[in-house]
């Protein structure tokens, strides 16, 4: 190597200066730069966007759940918890989860859901239909949704 007049490497086997990209060289690596970014970052939007849906999914149920074990550990037919309710359900607050609505709905399957709990009959034991659903506060797709069914009383034989 040798410098010129303004102390400018010459590369004596090329004659051409050091140190430099041309402008091929360049284009050439912001072309692959691209190629290579857009599906890495179309990647990473779409795993972003699965785990979010997931952690929206797994906080669904487990609200779900709670709610159903809140209803379960009443353990009575009776429990005004578990009164029929019209179709829309009745929303069930969750203070620490406002972006989620938990609805409960109560359906009479069969026979008598609404008459006074005493003593058993043999005729008319009713079967309530009771549904947990969740959602995303304004959407209407449910994340989670679990059904139990509540008896009265359970006569075997007779």
């Amino acid at each position: 190597m040798t410098l010129d007049t303004n102390d400018t490497e010459i590369d004596n086997d090329t004659g051409g200066m050091c140190g430099g990209l041309t402008l091929i060289e360049l284009v050439i690596t912001i072309s692959l730069a691209g190629i290579l970014g857009i599906p890495v970052g179309v990647l990473l939007s779409e795993q972003l966007g699965a785990a979010i849906h997931a952690r929206d999914a797994s906080v669904a149920m487990n609200l779900a759940r709670a709610e159903l074990e809140r209803l379960e550990s009443f353990n009575d037919f009776c429990h005004p918890e578990t009164a029929l309710t019209a179709s829309s359900g009745v929303v069930v607050a969750f203070p620490a989860y406002p972006s989620y609505v938990v609805t409960r709905i109560v359906s009479c399957q069969t026979g008598d859901c609404t008459s006074t709990c005493g003593t058993p009959s043999n005729a008319n034991n009713g079967i309530k239909r009771v549904e947990i659903r969740v959602t995303k506060t304004g959407s209407t797709a449910p994340l989670a949704s679990l059904i139990t069914y509540r008896t009265k009383f359970v006569l075997y034989g007779s």
